[in-house]
């Protein structure tokens, strides 16, 4: 009867002792010690971190890994969805007004390159007539057309 006590009092012990956390840390010499209990003042690393020990809930919420609700989670994942959906709209945006922004670039290089071929230009005035363009209007829109280049098409 002894034994059978002393085998169930040991079952029941071994459970706490392997609960327990495990530390190691250096001494002043070097040498590496290992316990279940860190030194006041030494830098300790935790090799095992007991499983049934409970950790006080002010820490946690003080570093924001209180456990979240169903609910928190949701909320979070929402709003990450939500985040997501802003920036690809913001980049689809960006690219749609870059593209405009290089065709306008390439037409304007075509008029350039139209101006100084030095061919007959023909415009149409307010009742529909075609009207020649003279070398001054010419000069001008050339110049007119290689500042917005400088400006905005680089």
């Amino acid at each position: 009867m002894p034994r059978k006590l002393l085998f169930v009092l040991l079952a029941c012990a071994a459970p706490a002792v392997l609960a327990q956390a495990i530390y190691s840390w250096k001494d002043a010499n070097g040498r590496i010690h290992y316990a279940d209990s860190p030194p006041p003042d030494a830098q300790t690393r935790t090799l095992r971190q007991a499983p049934l020990a409970q950790r006080p809930a002010a820490s946690e919420a003080a570093s924001g890994n209180a456990p979240q609700s169903t609910a928190e989670k949701e909320l979070a994942f929402r709003k990450r969805r939500a985040e997501a959906a802003e920036a690809d709209e913001k980049a689809r945006k960006q690219k749609l007004a870059s593209d405009q922004q290089q065709q306008e670039c390439t037409r304007f290089r075509q008029q350039l390159s139209g101006l100084e071929s030095g061919q007959l230009t023909v415009r149409y005035n307010e009742a529909g007539e075609q009207v020649y363009v003279s070398d001054d209007e010419r000069a001008s829109e050339v110049a007119r057309i290689r500042q917005y280049l400088e400006r905005s098409c680089k």
